[in-house]
């Protein structure tokens, strides 16, 4: 089980990140989130789009790792 930040990519392809949309999956399973990007400039490193191209939702594995001070 992994919680995930959703994006929302554009006909244009630019890129929404919607931080207060957090889902958990169940399983392994990212079904029908395929399509592999990796993210340059936001806070997760990849995310998994619908379409691999045009407009499509997509879920980025959510980095729980926190620096304490």
């Amino acid at each position: 089980m992994g919680k995930h930040v959703t994006y929302l990519r554009t006909l244009e392809g630019n890129i929404e990140r919607l931080p207060n949309a957090i889902t958990t999956q169940l399983g392994n399973s990212l079904h029908p989130y395929r399509y592999e990007e990796t993210l340059v400039g936001w806070p997760e490193s990849k995310v998994y789009w619908a379409n691999a191209r045009g407009p499509a939702v997509g879920l980025a594995p959510l980095d729980a790792t926190f620096e304490i001070r």
